[in-house]
Parts: structure tokens; C-alpha cells; sequence
């Protein structure tokens, strides 16, 4: 038995050998130079943050088009950099033979002022520069983290302050949000800086965090229940009960 076991896994790996061997040798090199592949992207005058993607190659080959935040397969789209920046749109055609690529580089010169169009963007992130928010332990009702009912906009049932903070040693805990180049979300803690992304819904007012989370978070996506120049109150909302961020710009004081 012994012996027909070792025999069967050398038939098994001459077989696999064999096959890799063949679709290696099967192949061969791409079916068109590089030289022969024909693209264009191009932006819209005035407005640069739309881009136009257009795959000319003959050969009826389906096109692969990298750029950052995102991908398409179709011979023509239009798609949206909502970040000033330089960036470089690879395009690849698959082949018989494999891949064939290349590549340019655009520059867009703003912000796309109509995806960031609606003022929470900027009472949250504050542009490019970014704005840091921290806890708001001098809210006049001394509470700014907790839970209560399902409508609360402060703490009510479980209510918490600067001692609780300093007790679990999150009292100085810093979240800057900023668009320079991307949704860039960085925690502090004590000198720990995570780099983290964010996306927000304008019209749900939600803001979820990916990599990281805000001081004490449970990972959730949070509702945004108060936000100004100077305050955002962010909520997880349960059934019949909200657990409650009270947060403050940095440098503000009640």
C-alpha cells in the first residue's frame, strides 16, 4: 500500500508538470507590439475632473483601464477624478499571448467643485487643509460621551466625561479629517497616528471610516446629528437607542 501511495503522487506531479509545461509553452508572446496599441484620454475643457477614456486598438480586443479609485472595461467611458493631482491612466489590452500596456499621466488642476459641492464636506473635512477634531469635555452639560433614547442628540441614560476619558486614557485622542488628495481620515493616539479613508453621505449624513475608527468607535457607520465651524455630534443608531460622540474643533472652547 505504501508503495502504491508514493506511485500515484509521482504520477500526480509528472502530470501537473506536464500541464504547466504545455499551457507555458501555449503561450507564446502577446499577438501585438505595444507600439500598435492605440488609446486616447482626454478632459473636459474648463472641467478636468472628467476624464474621457477611449480604446482604439484594432483587433476587437477588450480594454482594461487602471486609474486611481477605480477601473473600467469599456472601449469608451467617462469617468471622474474628484481630486486635484497628477495621475496615470494604465491601459491594457489582453492578448493570446498575455497582456500588452501602457500608460499616461494627466494633471487635474482643483477639487471637483461639484462633487464636493455640499457644505458638509467643508464643515467636516475643511478642503485640502483638513480640520481636527477632538472631545468636547467642556460641552456646557459636561457629557460628551454615552448612550440614550432613540432620538437623543446628548447623552442621557449612560452619561460620561473628562474622568471616564482620562480613566480608559483616550482624553486626548485627536481625528483629523482632510481631502488632500483623497478622503483622508488620521487618528491620534498619544503620538500613534493612524492612516485611515472615509467616505461621506451628504444626504444621509453618514460618515463611515475604513482603517481606523474615531475615539471609542464601534466601527459602525455613524450619523452625523449636529455638525458646524465648531461642533459634530456623530450617533450610533439602534433600535430605540443611540450611543453618543460629542466631539469640538480643535482650539475651540464653550
Amino acid at each position: 500500500m505504501k508503495n502504491y501511495i508514493i506511485l500515484s503522487l509521482l504520477v500526480l506531479v509528472c502530470a501537473f508538470t506536464a500541464c504547466t509545461k504545455e499551457d507555458s509553452e501555449s503561450m507564446g508572446s502577446p499577438t501585438i507590439a505595444q507600439s500598435s496599441l492605440k488609446f486616447s484620454v482626454t478632459q473636459k475643457d474648463g472641467y478636468d475632473n472628467i476624464v474621457y477614456l477611449n480604446s482604439q486598438t484594432s483587433g476587437g480586443y477588450i480594454p482594461f483601464w487602471q486609474y486611481t479609485g477605480g477601473f473600467s472595461k469599456k472601449m469608451l467611458d467617462t469617468i471622474n477624478l474628484p481630486f486635484a493631482g497628477n495621475y496615470w491612466i494604465k491601459y491594457t489590452v489582453y492578448t493570446p499571448g498575455g497582456p500588452v500596456g501602457d500608460s499616461t499621466q494627466i494633471t487635474v488642476s482643483e477639487n471637483d467643485p461639484e462633487y464636493f459641492s455640499s457644505p458638509t464636506w467643508n464643515l467636516l473635512a475643511n478642503g485640502a487643509e483638513g480640520r481636527t477634531w477632538v472631545w468636547a469635555v467642556d460641552v456646557p452639560t459636561l457629557y460628551c460621551y454615552g448612550n440614550g433614547p432613540g432620538d437623543a442628540t446628548t447623552p442621557a441614560w449612560w452619561t460620561n466625561g473628562l474622568s471616564y476619558l482620562q480613566s480608559v486614557g483616550v482624553q486626548n485622542d485627536e481625528m483629523t479629517f482632510d481631502l488632500n488628495g483623497a478622503k483622508n481620515f488620521t487618528f491620534n493616539h498619544n503620538g500613534t497616528m493612524t492612516k485611515a479613508i472615509f467616505d461621506l453621505d451628504t444626504t444621509a449624513q453618514t460618515v463611515k471610516i475604513t482603517g481606523s475608527d474615531i475615539s471609542l468607535g464601534t466601527k459602525a457607520t455613524y450619523k452625523i446629528v449636529k455638525l458646524n465651524d465648531n461642533e459634530l455630534t456623530l450617533v450610533e443608531q439602534g433600535d430605540g437607542w443611540r450611543n453618543i460622540w460629542l466631539f469640538k474643533r480643535k482650539g475651540y472652547s464653550y
